[in-house]
């Protein structure tokens, strides 16, 4: 409204400034009368655009459409992979001493990254588990098996579900991975899944690379 007035008053302003002009410049033996007919002439003309926009913008606001994001995260409690017969548990991880993304404590569990996004808000939401630990494979251990519409279902605190589905999957170095993309801003909601593969270092006791499959939310359910 603010915005509106502002403007109607400036276009107020501009149209007198013109007339004053006229006025001026016509101004003879009947200068007296041509300026109140103009003034009278700039007022109807005036209060005819002040309608006319009032109008407009009622007629713009009526036909613009409000879209509401109803997207709402949850705190994730499980995750559950059908392709890969993964059902598990969700721990709440956070930040290393070093910066580094903190891993779940059990190998059956995965692993959500607290301070980032809940699953099924705008945003990456990342969730990291082990590929296998000293003895035996772990929960993402077959993760690099996911193919491009495969389901992934996680249950909120409240038994509410959410399903997102796989669109993509890529191997990094281990140091170069492309950290905006994976924690970063996105319009959409994205749903990361982050664990090792490649070759055992046993220098940095670490595999060489990382897997990251990307999903993301089915909407209208």
């Amino acid at each position: 409204m603010m915005k509106r007035m502002t403007l109607l008053i400036s276009i107020v302003i501009f149209i007198l400034a013109l007339a004053g002009c006229m006025n001026e410049a016509d101004s003879g033996s009947n200068g007296q009368e041509m300026k109140a007919g103009a003034t009278e002439s700039s007022e109807h003309q005036t209060r005819n655009q002040m309608e006319s926009s009032d109008s407009s913008a009622d007629q713009s606001s009526s036909d613009v459409e409000i879209i509401k994001d109803e997207r709402k995260g949850i705190v994730p409690v499980t995750i559950e992979i059908p392709a890969i017969n993964v059902k598990s548990k969700v721990e709440h991880v956070g930040t290393l001493d070093d910066g580094r993304m903190d891993v779940p404590k059990d190998a059956d569990n995965v692993g959500w990254y607290k301070p980032g996004t809940m699953p099924g808000a705008q945003g990456n939401s990342v969730i990291a588990g082990h590929v296998d630990d000293l003895t035996s494979p772990a929960v993402f251990y077959h993760l690099h098996k996911l193919k491009s519409g495969d389901e992934i279902i996680v249950e909120g605190e409240s038994g509410e579900k959410l399903t997102f589905k796989v669109v993509q999957s890529d191997v990094y170095p281990r140091q170069e991975a492309p950290i905006e993309n994976i924690f970063g801003f996105s319009y959409r909601s994205m749903l990361n899944l982050i664990t090792c593969t490649g070759e055992y270092d046993p220098n940095t006791t670490e595999r060489e690379e990382r897997l990251v499959v990307s999903a993301e939310l089915v909407q209208d359910q």
